[in-house]
């Protein structure tokens, strides 16, 4: 927040109200979705409206350096997630991956399919990636809450694979029961 709110602030200094604009916009959003108050379950296409929001968010402060690029399934959208579980995994690709590298930029990307009952989504990044066998216990806070909210939520896991100079795999495995009914 206050990155974004200094951002905002340089860019009405510059005199850029289009994008003063849609930066407040974007943040609003971003914030109504982070807030809204229904026990910390979302559905997968909130979470993905939520990352690609905070993705922009991101791309102003860092000159468009970030290239997010979504792959999940109509079918899977209305399907049960605990809040806040993509973001934090996107932050860390985006903070300890890509802007690491020595070009700031790079690509993060979301798949998401159906795997017998469960659900797999499988967020990506081409940042610098790290040594697993130097890193045990060193998981953020962040992840560990992801991690936490998945099991006791939904029952679901989440594992992480990275190798340096290359990136980081995060997969993400929630049971496939839980389905929010559309009421029109």
């Amino acid at each position: 927040l206050y990155n974004t709110m200094d951002m905002i602030n340089w860019m009405a200094l510059q005199g850029q109200t289009e994008e003063i604009s849609h930066a407040v916009q974007s943040l609003s959003r971003f914030y109504k979705l982070t807030l809204s108050r229904k026990k910390g379950i979302s559905t997968i296409a909130r979470e993905l409206e939520h990352v690609t929001i905070y993705v922009q968010l991101q791309n102003m402060r860092y000159h468009d350096s970030i290239e997010l690029i979504t792959d999940i399934p109509d079918e899977l959208s209305e399907y049960q997630i605990p809040k806040l579980t993509l973001q934090p995994v996107v932050e860390n690709s985006i903070l300890h991956g890509i802007l690491e590298k020595e070009s700031k930029s790079g690509t993060i990307v979301i798949t998401g399919w159906m795997e017998n009952e469960d659900i797999v989504l499988l967020i990506s990044d081409d940042g610098v990636g790290f040594d697993m066998a130097n890193a045990p216990g060193q998981e953020s806070v962040g992840m560990k809450n992801v991690r936490f909210r998945l099991k006791y939520m939904v029952g679901g896991t989440m594992d992480i694979k990275s190798t340096p100079g290359q990136g980081t795999t995060v997969t993400i495995t929630i049971p496939g029961k839980h389905k929010i009914q559309k009421t029109e």
